[in-house]
């Protein structure tokens, strides 16, 4: 492709033209630096649209630093008027990926601009290890709803305040549904394991109790938590699943504070402990001691045959 060369103002170039930007969540602060100092190495490749304005093909990073800067006009690179869209396209996935790694919602960007031109097959073959995702269909099922998703979450994903994992997940909810258990894992900055659990506990309650996500995540104890100032975000983190549990198994939660109030009434040694069976699925409890010698061994089990001896709660 033959390309020419032109100083152009800033004002003739259209930075809302997004036809062919791959690009999204950056910091602009190194690369105006940068500028600055050494000037533009590399110049943006554009395109001149019908109504004389020009179209942004290669390097919006570079031009919103130049705007950034105030700088008098540069000199760009020019395709010839006639080159196509799809041809655009390509010349922006292909420099891109060039100098650096797509991030998620880049790859979703990169995806949907594909699918206007290309079949899913050869998206497949061609594309999907181009932007570093698994060459299988799914994958384009995943990650093209990303750059559809309110900006707050497009922002928490980046900020790894929400997992891809999670943010995939939320792409496949209903708009209502989504906004409200974003909102709450973005407050409480989660652990993945811990964000996977609060979504799939909402679902299961919805699910039984025919409660919405919005509904359950307005619960007053939930936002008593989540204003409540003396508790710090993991501390909130955990009394909302532990909200959460309670209502998703109410029968195990009230059977684990019985037998909770009733062990707290045995007083056993220091380094021996008793541990309910796993979801009271049967009626086997652990007795655990830690000892160092024989010994405290032997204190320690002549402690606990007093303590037998003596009236001892039920926990069936």
């Amino acid at each position: 492709m033959n390309y020419s060369s032109k100083t152009i103002p800033l004002q003739d170039i259209d930075l809302d033209d997004s036809s062919f930007r791959l690009s999204y969540g950056f910091d602009l602060e190194p690369l105006t630096r940068s500028i600055s100092r050494i000037g533009m190495i590399n110049p943006p490749l554009l395109r001149k649209r019908p109504d004389g304005r020009y179209q942004i093909i290669c390097g919006y990073r570079r031009i919103c630093a130049l705007r950034e800067l105030g700088a008098s006009p540069v000199s760009y690179k020019l395709v010839p008027p006639e080159t196509s869209d799809e041809a655009c396209l390509l010349l922006s996935l292909y420099d891109t990926v060039a100098h650096r790694d797509l991030n998620p919602i880049e790859k979703s960007l990169a995806l949907n601009r594909l699918l206007s031109y290309y079949r899913e097959e050869k998206i497949v073959s061609d594309f999907l290890p181009l932007l570093k995702l698994q060459p299988h269909i799914t994958q384009i099922r995943a990650y093209q709803p990303l750059c559809l998703l309110d900006k707050e979450i497009r922002d928490a994903l980046l900020q790894d305040i929400i997992d891809i994992r999670t943010a995939l997940r939320l792409a496949q909810m209903d708009p209502e549904s989504r906004e409200c258990l974003a909102h709450l894992l973005i407050s409480l900055r989660l652990s993945f394991s811990k964000q996977a659990e609060v979504i799939s506990t909402v679902a299961e309650i919805g699910l039984r109790d025919g409660i919405s996500p919005r509904t359950m995540t307005s619960d007053p104890e939930i936002r008593s938590i989540l204003t409540n100032d003396k508790l710090n975000w993991p501390q909130k983190g955990d009394s909302v699943l532990r909200i959460l549990r309670e209502k998703r198994y109410p029968q195990l939660t009230a059977k684990e504070k019985q037998v909770k109030g009733m062990l707290s009434k045995v007083k056993l040694p220091h380094g021996i402990s008793i541990t309910p069976p796993p979801f009271f699925e049967d009626n086997c409890y652990c007795l655990s001691v830690y000892f160092a010698g024989w010994q405290e061994l032997r204190e320690k089990l002549n402690l606990l045959d007093t303590i037998i001896a003596d009236d001892l709660p039920n926990l069936e």
